[in-house]
């Protein structure tokens, strides 16, 4: 989506409490308060449904503008991370492992896989988005990983490099 390595939003994968996701989104409400958020990431920040920040909300049975109040309130990350365990649904450890491994296995609908599509349209002519979790996109998007380096772990890529047109890998 923006392609930029910004370095000011964590990875996905980072995780508070066992909960992957919020320490992006911590970045994101603050960023956004402080009108740094790059525009591409607004429309989603905190909105319910098919999203992950979406999911996010849904498993943790907190309201966006709720959590949104408690990260510009707080001075830790701690203290976030404590209001959703008051004003939240409970979650085990098993829970949010599970949760995580869903995510690392989520693959795109055709409805989703289109709008990836539009999304991500460099991403799109280097790789197949139908085969990639959304933690994937957004690390390979903002430069955190190489693309070709989730394309071997999900075994979509040749092993060796592809010879040019002498014959010789492409370095």
């Amino acid at each position: 989506m923006c392609g930029i390595g910004f370095a000011a939003l964590r990875s996905p994968r980072e995780a508070l409490g066992g909960f992957i996701l919020l320490p992006r989104l911590i970045d994101k409400v603050r960023l956004h308060a402080r009108e740094e958020l790059p525009p591409e990431y607004v429309g989603n920040l905190l909105k319910p449904g098919r999203t992950l920040d979406g999911w996010f909300l849904s498993f943790t049975e907190t309201d966006g503008e709720g959590l949104k109040a408690a990260i510009l309130a707080a001075r830790t990350d701690e203290e976030v991370l404590a209001w959703i365990e008051e004003n939240g649904r409970s979650r085990s450890a098993e829970e949010k492992k599970a949760w995580a491994a869903w995510l690392e296995k989520y693959r795109p609908d055709p409805d989703s896989l289109r709008r990836r599509k539009e999304l991500y349209p460099e991403l799109a002519t280097r790789a197949d988005l139908s085969f990639l979790n959304p933690l994937d996109l957004i690390d390979m998007d903002e430069g955190r990983i190489p693309v070709r380096q989730v394309l071997l772990r999900t075994g979509l890529a040749p092993r060796a490099p592809l010879p040019n047109r002498e014959g010789q890998p492409k370095l």
